[in-house]
């Protein structure tokens, strides 16, 4: 039977991974575990550790635009207290109203604005860890531009928990816009959005997020049951003027229709609760994170929709979601994507798909280099094995 462990300190969570170290007891790690589709199967464990109560606020420094909290804080709380001081921090991550900062940093989590502000990766530039050692490792620091040698923290970011278990994370955070406009395209063939895509990425005007959604995403995404581009402009409000207006030329150039001042809130919620709410639908379905060139946008769309799949892609990063929507279709867009050169990777599904399915394929000089990692932390395998997509 799986016992609990539930350490309210950094000094706690500490001694509770010396514990198990010292017992040689196997760990399944998380914060609210909302993402435990997302990744590798869970394995039965030993214990079952949740940092849900190291949930402060440990610094805010509204003038330097920086802050600091514990891993177990709610993201949703985090975006709360930013808000008061017209801030945020631009990460999108699914399951926003439960994921914690530390499994949005443990899934490399984030959404449509990652175009304009990057990903988990540039905007963390602090975190303390746990290891099964019993040691507290601290990296980074509380200031945007830090030397401080090799920055050990971004090891944790997209490991799943599976080297140490993180006590607090500082991020760099960002001013909200004065302005922003939210921008839907439709038209009848994907050739038509591709243009509007190209052109828009081309142009001097470079919006914060351009997000594709065949139909069946879009409609998951409750966007309606067409193609749809959505583009997301913000800045001061000539700048959004000068967006709209550029926008709605464009759209009457390409024969697309283009609605304008959607209620942004709700569809950007919608979007980046895309993958959660396919897979709440297709129990029995997956997620696959695939990425290719800007090129080969147009190419990966028609591959999802010829295996069945639905796709909500970045449109302007190339990577995204292909939608199964079951374990057959899953297996079947797999093989295709992978043998079309697209990268390929099964990114949430039920633990019975996982297990059926080739999730992950990696370089083997990249997995010998990642196993020989693993072994520095973990030697016993003891944190969420095989949380790293079955691998690790």
């Amino acid at each position: 039977m799986t016992a609990s462990l539930a350490p309210a300190t950094a000094e706690e969570l500490q001694e509770a991974l010396r514990r198990c170290g010292r017992e040689q007891a196997s760990v399944e790690s998380g914060g609210s575990f909302s993402k435990r589709l997302f990744g590798g199967p869970v394995a039965e464990s030993t214990y079952r550790l949740s940092t849900q109560r190291l949930n402060r606020l440990l610094a805010y420094e509204p003038a330097d635009l920086t802050v600091s909290a514990e891993a177990g804080m709610r993201f949703s709380e985090l975006t709360r207290i930013l808000a008061e001081n017209n801030q945020f921090l631009p990460l999108d991550p699914p399951f926003g109203a439960d994921s914690t900062i530390g499994g949005v940093l443990a899934a490399n989590a984030s959404g449509p604005r990652r175009r304009r502000y990057g990903t988990a990766r540039d905007m963390t530039i602090g975190m303390r860890f746990a290891t099964l050692e019993g040691r507290l490792v601290t990296s980074g620091g509380m200031v945007v531009k830090n030397v401080t040698g090799l920055d050990m923290g971004k090891l944790m970011i997209g490991s799943f928990g599976t080297l140490a278990v993180m006590a607090s994370a500082n991020f760099k955070i960002f001013p909200r816009p004065e302005a922003s406009v939210t921008f839907l395209f439709r038209a009848s063939s994907i050739e038509t959005l591709l243009g509007i895509r190209d052109a828009i990425l081309k142009g001097v005007l470079q919006p914060v997020a351009v997000d594709w959604l065949d139909p069946q995403a879009s409609q998951s995404g409750g966007c309606g049951a067409s193609h749809a581009l959505l583009v997301e402009a913000s800045g001061n409000v000539a700048a959004t003027k000068r967006f709209e207006q550029a926008f709605k030329e464009l759209a009457l150039r390409e024969g697309a229709e283009a609605e304008v001042d959607m209620p942004e809130a709700s569809i950007w919620e919608g979007v980046r609760e895309t993958v959660p709410q396919w897979l709440a639908a297709h129990p029995d379905g997956a997620a696959i994170r695939a990425s290719t060139v800007a090129t080969r946008l147009g190419d990966l769309v028609r591959l999802a929709s010829d295996a069945g799949c639905g796709a909500m892609l970045r449109a302007a990063n190339a990577t995204g979601h292909v939608l199964a929507p079951d374990l057959e279709t899953a297996r079947l867009a797999l093989a295709g994507l992978r043998e079309q050169g697209f990268r390929a990777t099964l990114e949430a599904a039920s633990n019975e798909a996982k297990s059926a399915l080739d999730a992950w394929v990696v370089g083997d000089r990249e997995f010998e280099v990642m196993q020989r990692i693993k072994a520095d932390f973990d030697p016993l395998q003891l944190l969420n094995r095989g949380r790293l997509y079955g691998a690790i």
